[in-house]
C-alpha cells in the first residue's frame, strides 16, 4: 500500500501584479523523507513556502495535507493541521527558558488561569524522551549554543503535533560538529515519521541527509529526483544555469598568486587579545588573496575586529602600507583604506529597513556632502555604476535591501565596502547563507579586486571555499595562526589534516 504524502501542492501558482514568482509548482513530501528544496536565490523556493505553510495564499492552484484539500494562505490553520516552520533565523524569546518557549502561547493552565507547570514540565520531558533530544528545561534561551536553540524551536514545533517540519537555512551559523548534531536530531525524527523539507545552500548537507530533492530556478520546479541518483555537477547546472556552472567549476583552475606583488600591505607581528588569541603573525600584499580556516570558535573573527579597530589588541604590532597603527576606532581604520565585511549582514553589515542606494553609499556619503548638502544626483549615478558592476537584482536603488534574496543583500553589502576604495579588504564568511550562484559571483568579484591590486584577507568555514579562492592557507586554532600554505602547493586532505592535528 503506497503511504500517503503528509503535504502536497498542485500547480501553485503566485503573481505579484505583472510579476510570475511562482508557476504550476507541485511538490510533496512523505512520512519519514527527507526531501531538500534546492534553488539559487531568487528561483521561488521561498514563495513555494509561504503557499505551503498558508503565510500567503495562492493565486491558483491546491494544498493538500493528508490528502485533504486546505485553503491557501491560513497559517493558522497549517499550524493546526501539522505543518510548522523553522526559520534561518531564530524565532524564540531569548530571555525565557526553553521550558516556557516550547509552550509559549498555549501552556496548560489550572483552575482560574493559572499555569499549570508541573503538567507542562511532564508533557515536555515526555516530549523530549520521545524525540531522543536532550535539553535543559531551565536554561535561559539565550545562554544556549545555536544548535541548541535549533533544537528548541524543533520541540516547540513538536509540541504543536507538527508532522512536517519545514527547515529554513537550518545551519547557517554552524559549526561542523553542531551540524551533525543537527543531522542526527533529524534522522530521529526521520525514523519516528515527520516529514521534514530541508532548505540548503550547503550542498554537501544535501547529499549527506536528504533522501530526495527538488530542484527550482526562475519560480518553476525544473526537476525532481532521489538523491542517490544525482550527481553534484549536474545539481549545479540544474540550479543555475549552464554558464553560471561553467564558471563555478572553473574557478579552481584560476592561477592562484601567493604574495601577489609582493607588496606588504598589511603586517602583523605577535598580535595577542588575552582570552582570544596570541601571538598572531603574519604578512598580507597587494593582489593576493590570504584565507584563513579552522573550526567555529577558534577565535578568527576576533582576530579581524581587533585588526579593524573595532575591538582592541593587548600587545603586538599592526602595519599598514608599512606604518605602525593601532585602530582605536572602525573610523580609524576607513581613513586608512581598510574596509570590513562583516560576517552578520543583518545585524552588523546592513540597514535592512533603508534602500539599496542609501546602503551602497554608507561608506562614502561624505564624498557627496557639500557645504551641508548632499549631492543626490552623484548618489544615484554612484549607486547604479555599483548595482551594474555588481549584478544586484532586482537593479534598482530605491529597493529596500530587507526585500533582497541573501546573496544581493551580500553583494550590496560589498558594494558598500568596495566604494571605499579599500586597498586592504577584510571578510568574515563572505558566502554565508548564499546560494552557489552567487557565490561564483562574489568570487568573481574578490578576484577581481585582488588583480586591481587590493590585499584581500578572507576568514572562511567553507574548505571548498577556501580551496576555490585562496591564493594562500592558513589554519587557525584555539586563538594560534598556524603554517601559512601556497594554495597551489597543498590540498584540501592536507588542510584537513592540520586543523585536526592541531586540534587535537
Amino acid at each position: 500500500m503506497t503511504a500517503t504524502a503528509l503535504l502536497r501542492g498542485r500547480a501553485l501558482t503566485k503573481v505579484y501584479g505583472s510579476v510570475t514568482a511562482l508557476a504550476d509548482a507541485d511538490f510533496e513530501v512523505m512520512p519519514g523523507e527527507v526531501r531538500a528544496l534546492i534553488g539559487s536565490n531568487g528561483a521561488g523556493k521561498s514563495t513555494l513556502i509561504k503557499l505551503l505553510t498558508g503565510a500567503t495564499p495562492a493565486t491558483a492552484g491546491t494544498v493538500e495535507v493528508d490528502n485533504q484539500l486546505v485553503e491557501t494562505g491560513d497559517p493558522l490553520e497549517m499550524i493546526r493541521r501539522g505543518v510548522a516552520c523553522i526559520y534561518q533565523h531564530s524565532n524564540l524569546a531569548p530571555a525565557m527558558t526553553v521550558l516556557d518557549n516550547i509552550f509559549l502561547g498555549r501552556q496548560p493552565t489550572r483552575r482560574f488561569g493559572f499555569v499549570d507547570t508541573k503538567r507542562q514540565r511532564r508533557e515536555a520531558q515526555a516530549l523530549l524522551q520521545r524525540h531522543g533530544i536532550e535539553l535543559d528545561l531551565d536554561a535561559v534561551v539565550a545562554t544556549l549554543p545555536t544548535v541548541k536553540q535549533k533544537e528548541v524551536e524543533i520541540m516547540k514545533a513538536l509540541a504543536l503535533n507538527a508532522r512536517v517540519l519545514l527547515m529554513d537555512e537550518p545551519t547557517g551559523w554552524l559549526a561542523s560538529a553542531d551540524v551533525a548534531r543537527l543531522h542526527a536530531t533529524i534522522r530521529a525524527l526521520k525514523t519516528r515519521g515527520v516529514g521534514i523539507v530541508y532548505i540548503s545552500h550547503m550542498l554537501d548537507e544535501i547529499f549527506a541527509v536528504c533522501d530526495t530533492m527538488t530542484v527550482m530556478r526562475d519560480g518553476r520546479v525544473i526537476a525532481e529526483s532521489s538523491v542517490a541518483d544525482m550527481t553534484r555537477p549536474r545539481l549545479v547546472q540544474l540550479m543555475v544555469g549552464d554558464k553560471l556552472a561553467r564558471d563555478s567549476a572553473n574557478a579552481t583552475l584560476v592561477a592562484r598568486r601567493p604574495r601577489g606583488t609582493g607588496e606588504v600591505r598589511l603586517s602583523a607581528r605577535d598580535l595577542t587579545r588575552r582570552g582570544a588569541f596570541r601571538d598572531i603573525s603574519f604578512d598580507l600584499h597587494a593582489g593576493e588573496i590570504l584565507c584563513i580556516t579552522g573550526l567555529i570558535g577558534s577565535k578568527r573573527t576576533e582576530l579581524l575586529h581587533a585588526i579593524f579597530g573595532s575591538d582592541p589588541f593587548d600587545s603586538g604590532t599592526l602595519k599598514v602600507n608599512g606604518r605602525r597603527v593601532v585602530f582605536r576606532s572602525p573610523a580609524q581604520a576607513m581613513a586608512a583604506s581598510v574596509g570590513f565585511v562583516t560576517e552578520d549582514r543583518h545585524r552588523e553589515g546592513l540597514m535592512l529597513g533603508l534602500s539599496v542606494t542609501e546602503n551602497l553609499v554608507m561608506t562614502t556619503i561624505a564624498r557627496f556632502s557639500h557645504m551641508a548638502l548632499l549631492d543626490r544626483a552623484g548618489i544615484v549615478a554612484a549607486s547604479r555604476r555599483s548595482i551594474a558592476d555588481l549584478n544586484i537584482q532586482p537593479p534598482r536603488g530605491d529597493t529596500a535591501v530587507r526585500q533582497l534574496s541573501g546573496g544581493n543583500q551580500q553583494k550590496v553589502l560589498l558594494g558598500k565596502w568596495l566604494n571605499l576604495g579599500p586597498r586592504v579588504l577584510l571578510l568574515d564568511e563572505p558566502t554565508v547563507g548564499v546560494d552557489v550562484g552567487a557565490k561564483a559571483e562574489i568570487y568573481g568579484i574578490l578576484r577581481a579586486e585582488r588583480d586591481k591590486g587590493a590585499a584581500v584577507l578572507v576568514v572562511s568555514s567553507d574548505l571548498e571555499e577556501v580551496m576555490t579562492i585562496a591564493d594562500r592557507i592558513a589554519v587557525m586554532v584555539a586563538g594560534r595562526l598556524q603554517k601559512i600554505h601556497d594554495a597551489d602547493r597543498t590540498s584540501m586532505a592536507e588542510i584537513v589534516r592540520e586543523i585536526g592535528a592541531a586540534a587535537a
